[in-house]
């Protein structure tokens, strides 16, 4: 493997090493998120659904269940279509942060991302844009919203981005 691909693994390596230990450390200080569907019962939910989509997600991904907390983040996974890799979590966060309903974590996880994988910034900074320009998501009620058609909800969120020079 040529320097720079070994390189690269090393530093996605460590951010997925970091983002899989900060979640057991994060829940310790969260209080438990409100939260009224199991896995199972999302794979019930219509077929056009986001509920079901999300079951589809998980299960395309051999999730056995949600991480405890972070029930809406998969969620927003599944509408945003953003994978749960290393390179999906930094385009989640970097949409969250643009959007202004990212977590401190979150925040945290972006800033790290990005400089430990600088060749991701214009993808980053696309997604950020994509979060600005979207209606903010702060305040969904993720479960109260499950039962909706996935596609009208997506057309709320921006899916063409006008990138324009910061000012």
């Amino acid at each position: 493997m040529p320097f720079t691909a070994t390189f690269r693994h090393v530093r996605m390596t460590l951010l997925e090493w970091m983002i899989i230990r900060a979640v057991p450390a994060l829940n310790r200080f969260r209080p438990r998120a409100d939260w009224q569907h199991s896995l199972d019962d999302l794979r019930h939910f219509p077929a056009p659904s986001w509920g079901a989509s999300l079951a589809d997600f998980l299960d395309t991904r051999r999730f056995a269940d949600f991480l405890p907390n972070y029930e809406a983040h998969d969620a927003f996974h599944t509408l945003l279509e953003y994978d749960t890799h290393v390179v999906g979590e930094l385009r989640l966060q970097a949409f969250m942060v643009g959007n202004r309903s990212a977590s401190f974590a979150g925040r945290v996880l972006l800033v790290l991302g990005s400089l430990f994988l600088p060749e991701l910034w214009s993808q980053l900074r696309h997604d950020f844009v994509r979060g600005r320009q979207s209606e903010c998501v702060e305040h969904w009620y993720v479960p109260s919203l499950l039962e909706h058609a996935i596609e009208p909800l997506r057309a709320r969120i921006a899916d063409r981005v006008d990138l324009v020079p910061f000012s």
